[in-house]
């Protein structure tokens, strides 16, 4: 029994010295590139330097197809949003519906994927997906109104992951 000891301390440290190997193998793994050839070890010594990278040149990633829906849903409820701003500079108050800024019904603005446009109390634009893009799925665009009389739009969503994923809407 005695004998047991050497050999479990053996054990133990041959397999720290393994994961210390194998951490050190992936930290310094060279990753291939698009032709699948590893990047070359250092660039040639009459190769400059590369200058520093101006990344606000680059802009905003690209939409997924998902979130490119959202932005065009929230798109086409512009000009509604623009009826309910002229609606509340005008009055004073918000309207109570579409057929009151004199825009028709909430179907008739079905098209890509919005399934209908209608407008709730207090200016509340509220643009329901279609079943197939999001199931139940609902952008609303809300004002509110600053100090100063002006009117700023705020976007949130329920029921549609992809709209909440756009920078101006949560």
């Amino acid at each position: 029994m005695k004998r047991v000891a050497p050999l479990f301390v053996a054990l133990v440290l041959s397999v720290v010295l393994a994961l210390v190997a194998y951490r050190v193998a992936v930290h310094y793994a060279t990753v291939p590139t698009a032709d699948n050839q590893a990047p070359p070890e250092s660039a040639p010594a009459d190769r400059p330097e590369p200058l520093p990278m101006d990344t606000t040149a680059i802009g905003p990633a690209p939409l997924s197809p998902e979130q490119a829906r959202a932005a065009d849903a929230i798109e086409r409820a512009r000009p509604i949003q623009a009826a309910v701003d002229q609606f509340y500079a005008d009055q004073g108050t918000w309207p109570r519906n579409l057929a009151q800024l004199g825009l028709g019904y909430p179907d008739d603005y079905e098209g890509g994927p919005v399934a209908a446009i209608s407008v709730h109390p207090f200016g509340e634009v509220a643009v329901a997906m279609k079943p197939h893009v999001a199931r139940g799925g609902v952008i609303r665009l809300s004002p509110t109104v600053q100090p100063d009389g002006q009117l700023v739009w705020n976007c949130r969503a329920s029921n549609y992951a992809a709209a909440t994923r756009l920078p101006n809407c949560r």
